[in-house]
């Protein structure tokens, strides 16, 4: 709920007669609220309203959640343009929630302290926080009308607290990389080459991004790892372990590490091994930390590993690999939803930076009045600037979508409430 300066002025008043606690403390006390209880807050009064909006606030409070609120989320896309966020407890992977995102891109990056970026296949793209139900519409290159498709990666700059969308434009030719800093909203060229990319999808960790470099267009082998430096803005590459160099090679994140998996087919035993491997902090060593079993499952990627468990994923289904008990778990995706990204996420207040707009205002330009984000009342969360769709019942007036197409997605949200894992192997260790 979005209230006005003077009603917020009032309550101000009111409630610091009510409330004896010094401002210094109240602050306190908010940044250690997980985002969304905070989100409802901030229309108690106008200080809480402003405090949240401060940097020093933003990130205190993302410090506090990246400690102490993480959940495991899974992005959907639906094929009526909106798209659900389903979020675990890591700990004990308990469903918790489930929440709208009003957004018709249907390719979305990996979160990144609360962030993500969506995008579609024309170039489009926008900067979405689901926690404040703000979006940022990036601006367009000129590469993008020259290039057959872009894709679309944040990242953040520990040393100046900057996020970064990174955008990988496929031309006739050549990969373009470009670069734009969150705020500033300009692109940068940082690199045009004709190598090939194994996946183009990039991986992060710790200020980096990480792509697998092919050696040749007829081969499905890699040679080399591709690292762009968020902070200087320059690529370097990274050998790949000698022992893997004709094996099948996957990047992914774990525990702000970059891990490499290798399958390759063990003529002695028949079956598929698969290893991982962790590479140093210098970026030259690499230790090899474990040969999986079981055996790890075809046609899934990686998505990142959390402790012992490692996470994979394609369309339809999340897999769940705990290295320690040799159990393997899955959750289904609901019938006609599509699994378009899946990470470790924070409810956090980031960017803190000017021009990010509400997704949730109406189209006269004032405020929807929506309530904030709860498991027990998924509310609208986001539309994706510039989106619409087509329904066949009447507008609900701050989204662009129906009332037919909001109906049944509350009505989905209901059904996929209670979304519970379950085990396809074990073995015990």
């Amino acid at each position: 709920m979005d209230c006005n300066s003077d009603d917020l002025d009032k309550r101000n008043e009111t409630t610091e007669a009510q409330v004896d606690v010094p401002q210094d403390t109240q602050w306190i006390v908010l940044a250690f609220l997980p985002g969304r209880v905070v989100v409802k807050l901030r229309s108690v009064c106008k200080f809480w309203r402003d405090c949240i909006e401060e940097p020093s606030f933003v990130d205190c409070h993302l410090n506090n959640a990246c400690r102490l609120y993480q959940s495991i989320a899974c992005f959907t896309s639906l094929d009526d343009g909106l798209v659900h966020v389903y979020t675990f407890d890591p700990a004990t992977m308990n469903f918790r929630s489930v929440e709208l995102v009003f957004s018709n891109r249907f390719h979305m990056s990996g979160p990144c302290n609360g962030l993500v970026c969506a995008y579609d296949i024309n170039g489009d793209a926008e900067v979405l926080n689901p926690t404040t139900r703000k979006h940022l519409r990036l601006p367009d290159s000129i590469l993008k009308s020259r290039s057959l498709c872009s894709e679309y990666f944040v990242g953040f700059v520990h040393s100046t607290k900057e996020y970064k969308v990174v955008s990988v434009r496929h031309c006739v030719q050549f990969l373009a990389f470009e670069i734009c800093t969150i705020g500033k909203l300009s692109w940068r060229t940082i690199r045009e080459s004709a190598e090939l990319l194994k996946a183009t999808k990039a991986v992060t960790v710790n200020g980096s991004m990480y792509w697998l470099l092919l050696n040749e267009a007829s081969s499905g082998f890699s040679r080399e790892i591709l690292m762009l430096n968020l902070t200087e803005e320059t690529f370097t590459k990274i050998a790949i372990p000698d022992a893997v160099r004709k094996h099948d090679l996957e990047l992914f994140e774990g525990e702000g590490k970059l891990l490499l998996l290798s399958n390759h087919y063990d003529t002695s035993s028949g079956s598929i091994v698969s290893d991982i491997w962790v590479v140093a902090s210098t970026n030259q060593d690499w230790v090899h930390l474990h040969t999986v079993t079981p055996r790890m499952p075809v046609g899934m990627s990686p998505f990142f590993q959390l402790k012992t468990k490692i996470f994979f994923g394609n369309q339809n289904r999340l897999l769940c690999v705990d290295l320690q008990d040799c159990t393997v778990s899955y959750i289904n995706m609901p019938p006609g939803e599509t699994l378009i990204s899946c990470g470790m996420f924070v409810e956090s207040f980031a960017p803190a930076v000017i021009g990010l707009v509400s997704s949730t205002a109406s189209s006269d330009g004032n405020s929807s009045g929506l309530r904030g984000p709860s498991s027990a009342d998924p509310g609208p969360s986001f539309r994706g600037a510039g989106s619409s769709s087509k329904g066949r019942g009447k507008s609900s007036g701050f989204t662009g979508w129906s009332s037919d197409d909001l109906e049944r997605s509350f009505k989905r949200t209901k059904r996929t409430m209670k979304m519970v894992w379950k085990i396809s192997k074990h073995r015990a260790s």
